[in-house]
């Protein structure tokens, strides 16, 4: 059995970031299983963990029930393969932004978690509400866990709005987590 986990970023993850959730879970006994969560859009009005911040549990709850959904809440699911060979980067290099450049904030975080952890890591695609694909992928991975790795600003108000408490209880999720990145 493994212990899988849902990885939702804010933005490219850095190898501090990768390290950070990888040491969460590096006593663990079971293997461990990443689902890494990225919104194609993070700073619309319905992307990313910062709009989180303005959906209401019950409305994410209603669209699941009476409402019509157009599409699905994630896209394709893929199983990320190790690279080929390590690329190194400068801690100094800019962090890509999902809204710009999807393509770089995926490759990267994905490599370096993996390379942090040395465990698999699939990744899923959100065009959609950010918090209806992430209670979906939880429910679709049988993830214990959610990892949230945001902003300190983002993180911060997480905390302060009592967002992780309603989290575990609508995800139905024994443990969430947030990391900030790292800056």
């Amino acid at each position: 059995m493994t212990y899988d986990v849902v990885v939702l970023i804010e933005r490219e993850m850095s190898e501090g970031d990768a390290r950070r959730v990888a040491a969460l879970h590096a006593r663990y006994e079971e293997p461990v299983d990443y689902h890494l969560l990225v919104s194609s859009h993070p700073e619309r009005g319905f992307g990313g963990p910062m709009a989180l911040l303005g959906s209401t549990f019950a409305d994410v709850a209603g669209l699941t029930g009476s409402t019509t959904v157009v599409g699905s809440a994630t896209g394709p699911s893929a199983r990320v393969s190790a690279p080929a060979a390590p690329v190194r980067t400068s801690s100094m290099a800019a962090l890509a932004d999902p809204d710009v450049d999807l393509a770089s904030v995926i490759e990267h975080s994905s490599r370096r978690l993996r390379a942090a952890s040395g465990y698999p890591l699939n990744v899923s695609i959100t065009h959609g509400e950010v918090l209806l694909a992430l209670m979906t992928l939880v429910k679709s991975t049988h993830s214990r866990e959610v990892v949230v790795v945001a902003w300190p600003e983002t993180a911060a108000r997480f905390v302060c709005s009592d967002w992780l408490t309603k989290a575990r209880k609508v995800l139905k999720v024994p443990r969430v987590r947030i990391i900030e990145h790292d800056t």
